[in-house]
């Protein structure tokens, strides 16, 4: 069984979280700087048995794309081509304020965001 990475990319902190062996929980996994996330990835794929890669995909409101979403198609290109594993997308909108709600606070919200994407986006394959 492989399980699922999940990432909330931003410039200064890259959120990770992991799904279980059966893709329908996500954790938090750690937050990394993007100089010890690009050291770290392939071991981190390695050693939790990663076989797909589902990153945050930031749109505005209505839906359409930003300067963060081209940062982003960048950052899941080079994903792609350093790890060799597909990089799937989900909308990322309202994640952030999520993490907040659940946290109470501005700490360690990078994780919770990425275990947020990786949920709502195992939540939706589920039936697959």
């Amino acid at each position: 069984m492989m399980k699922i990475l999940g990432l909330d990319f931003g410039e200064k902190r890259i959120g990770l979280a992991i799904s279980d062996e059966t893709c329908t929980f996500a954790r938090e996994l750690d937050i990394l700087s993007p100089k010890e996330f690009w050291s770290k990835i392939n071991q981190i794929v390695a050693e939790n048995g990663i076989g797909e890669i589902v990153l945050g995909w930031p749109l505005n409101m209505s839906g359409d794309e930003t300067k963060k979403t081209k940062e982003a198609e960048g950052f899941k290109l080079k994903v792609e081509r350093v790890t060799t594993l597909p990089v799937a997308v989900m909308d990322e909108r309202l994640t952030s304020v999520m993490a907040e709600n659940i946290s109470g606070s501005k700490k360690n919200l990078d994780s919770l965001a990425a275990q947020i994407i990786l949920q709502n986006y195992l939540n939706k394959n589920k039936n697959k």
